[in-house]
């Protein structure tokens, strides 16, 4: 099913808040093994690892997948995926992020889906169930109209929940760190300079909402846990047990 797409998966050895992080075991498979196997289930087209160490470049040939070596001074994991979809004349590039082993190829096709549907980016967002996660900066939160379009990505709790607001129970929603491109958007976004806001939070998908570029959000029910810090491992495996018992018990 191949909808005329390149998936890149950025995997950046030297992270600064947990360095080797893409190659650290989670229930005996890399977090990049766990990315790469669901960016191939999603059937959206081929699938190729990118990095700027020969590490993970080596792995990732051990597993059987595409892989280039990048530059060093790649700015973000955007311009990543950019330098290695170059040769590439795929119509739409998904940046599918090293850090999100438990992302569901049903998350990735919805969010081709919205932006396709008049997005520039596409990407995805579900109602965020663990109270921990509102007050965490790893965990990204997103404001969204009612039609699917992003207004801000916040590492803060995004919209203030008021106490005198009529709105009671409305759910906070976390970011799902993934990006379906159009090649042109992609194009145009890795020619921006990073932004004031994109600096503040370190997000880059602030660029190009200051840029006045449009981001697509798809509304799942449940995302996993990324792996941000070496703290994320526990709630990995919180997550993959929670999975399991609710496997078991239909």
């Amino acid at each position: 099913m191949d909808k005329d797409c390149l998936i890149v998966i950025p995997a950046r050895y030297n992270s600064r808040r947990f360095p080797g992080k893409v190659l650290v075991k989670i229930r005996g498979k890399a977090v990049l093994q766990w990315c790469y196997e669901a960016a191939v289930k999603s059937g959206l087209g081929p699938v190729i690892i990118a990095t700027e160490d020969r590490r993970v470049l080596d792995f990732a040939k051990n597993i059987g997948a595409g892989a280039v070596l990048t530059s060093p001074k790649c700015r973000s994991g955007t311009d990543r995926v950019y330098e290695a979809a170059k040769g590439s004349k795929k119509k739409f590039i998904i940046n599918f992020q090293g850090d999100e082993p438990f992302m569901r190829a049903e998350t990735l096709l919805a969010a081709f889906e919205v932006m396709r549907a008049g997005f520039d980016i596409g990407t995805a967002g579900a109602p965020i169930t663990d109270k921990a996660d509102i007050n965490n900066p790893n965990c990204v939160k997103i404001a969204v109209t009612r039609e699917g379009r992003a207004l801000y990505f916040s590492r803060s709790p995004i919209p203030f929940h008021h106490p005198l607001s009529a709105l009671k129970n409305f759910p906070w929603h976390k970011h799902c760190g993934f990006y379906i491109y159009r090649r042109s958007s992609l194009e145009r976004f890795v020619k921006l300079a990073p932004s004031p806001l994109e600096l503040l939070e370190r997000l880059e998908q602030l660029r190009a909402l200051e840029s006045g570029m449009t981001i697509g959000v798809a509304a799942v029910k449940i995302l996993g846990p990324a792996i941000d810090t070496p703290e994320d491992l526990k709630a990995a495996e919180k997550f993959l047990k929670k999975r399991k018992s609710k496997v078991e018990s239909k």
